[in-house]
C-alpha cells in the first residue's frame, strides 16, 4: 500500500467514527485543537495526521486506541453494532466498547472465511 493510500483510508475511518458518534467536524476539530479545515484535509486524505493527533481523534470519540482509525479494513459506519447471534460473546466480563471492537474485527474474519470458501466451491 502506498502512503496516499494509507492516508485515504485513515481520513474515511476518522471520516466514519466521527460520523458515527453524531459529530461535525468542527464540533472534533475543536476537541482536538486543530481548525476544521485540517480536519477536512486528513478526512480526504490529503494532509498527513500527526501520530498525537490519531490519539487525541481517537480519545474524542471514545475509542479505546488509534488502533481502528489505521486498519485497513473499513471501519463501522456507526458506534451502535449490536451484538451478533453468530458470534459467542460472554454476558458477563465485557465493556460494550469492548464488546463493538470484537465484532468490528471478527467480522472482517468472518468475512474473509466467507469469501474464501466461495472461492474452494468454484
Amino acid at each position: 500500500m502506498n502512503p496516499k493510500d494509507i492516508y485515504k483510508q485513515v481520513g474515511k475511518n476518522i471520516r466514519r467514527y466521527r460520523e458515527g458518534a453524531h459529530r461535525t467536524q468542527a464540533q472534533l476539530a475543536l476537541q482536538i485543537g486543530i481548525s476544521r479545515a485540517s480536519l477536512a484535509n486528513i478526512e480526504a486524505g490529503r494532509q498527513q495526521v500527526l501520530v498525537h493527533y490519531l490519539y487525541a481523534i481517537a480519545d474524542a470519540l471514545d475509542l479505546d486506541s488509534p488502533t481502528p482509525l489505521l486498519a485497513t479494513l473499513p471501519a463501522p459506519a456507526s458506534h451502535d453494532i449490536e451484538p451478533s447471534t453468530t458470534l459467542p460473546l460472554p454476558e458477563e466480563g465485557l465493556t460494550d466498547k469492548q464488546r463493538r471492537e470484537v465484532l468490528r474485527l471478527m467480522g472482517g474474519v468472518l468475512n474473509d472465511r466467507n469469501h474464501d470458501d466461495v472461492r474452494e466451491e468454484k
